[in-house]
């Protein structure tokens, strides 16, 4: 587990992130935390002093200048930033919305890319050595699942990203990793109506993810029962497609 780092990390009001903010701050890092939610940011600062809460809109066009603003107010440098904030909405094809469709990428995708766009200089500034990538994707990304066109485009569109990013940036010593969890218990999949295989809590997940983050794979998949299965539907795609995608239907 990371110690001793400045560490940034998005959606970090609830679920994976907060735990994450939560327990790396608990270690010793310098951790500052985004969300739309000051509030709850506040809350989590006052609990834990190695918390900087750091509020933004990554669905604002315009975020990515004020968010950096704010991290150089703190530090001139980061060792780590874990891109983390994200939605899932799902597609009704009788009764299509298709401005979920943008929702859905405007926080998954490039709310991603904005909050890139704020910290890359400072992770360009680290001379120590750290400089880490983290982007937290989803097992979703790798297989059909019903009605899931636009959370599962999201996660696939940002994989992509970020392992072509990885190749890019390989010459400055940056390094990329994507994480790819299965169903975990947090406030979006409390909205669920669908059985969810292999669910974990989200204590269990950010353990999957502190025990590998400092290895900085190219990837951190879990849990392991679901990876296996999925990437052997990854492998069939058609048999996948039509034989067992159909009976994951709602």
């Amino acid at each position: 587990m990371p110690t001793n780092e400045k560490i940034w990390i998005t959606g970090a009001s609830s679920g994976i992130g907060r735990e994450l903010a939560e327990r790396l701050a608990e270690q010793g890092n310098q951790v500052f935390a985004t969300a739309r939610n000051h509030v709850v940011l506040e809350s989590m600062a006052a609990q834990y002093p190695g918390i900087t809460p750091i509020p933004g809109d990554l669905t604002d066009p315009d975020c990515s200048r004020s968010l950096n603003e704010q991290l150089k107010q703190h530090v001139t440098y980061l060792d780590r930033i874990i891109l983390n904030a994200g939605t899932c909405e799902y597609l009704e094809v009788s009764n299509p919305d298709w401005k979920m469709m943008e929702r859905v990428m405007e926080v998954n995708f490039f709310g991603a890319i904005r909050s890139l766009e704020a910290a890359l200089p400072l992770l360009q500034a680290n001379e120590r050595g750290a400089r880490h990538i983290v982007a937290v994707g989803s097992q979703a990304s790798r297989v059909t699942f019903p009605k899931a066109e636009a959370y599962g485009a999201s996660k696939a569109a940002l994989t992509y990203f970020m392992e072509t990013l990885a190749v890019d940036l390989a010459d400055q010593k940056i390094q990329v990793s994507v994480v790819q969890p299965g169903f975990v218990e947090t406030p979006l999949t409390a909205n669920n109506d669908f059985p969810m295989p292999f669910l974990m809590t989200v204590d269990k997940a950010a353990d999957h993810i502190l025990k590998r983050i400092m290895k900085k794979p190219a990837f951190i998949r879990f849990p392991s029962s679901l990876s296996s299965v999925l990437a052997v539907g990854s492998s069939l795609p058609w048999f996948w497609r039509n034989w067992v995608a159909p009976k994951l239907t709602r």
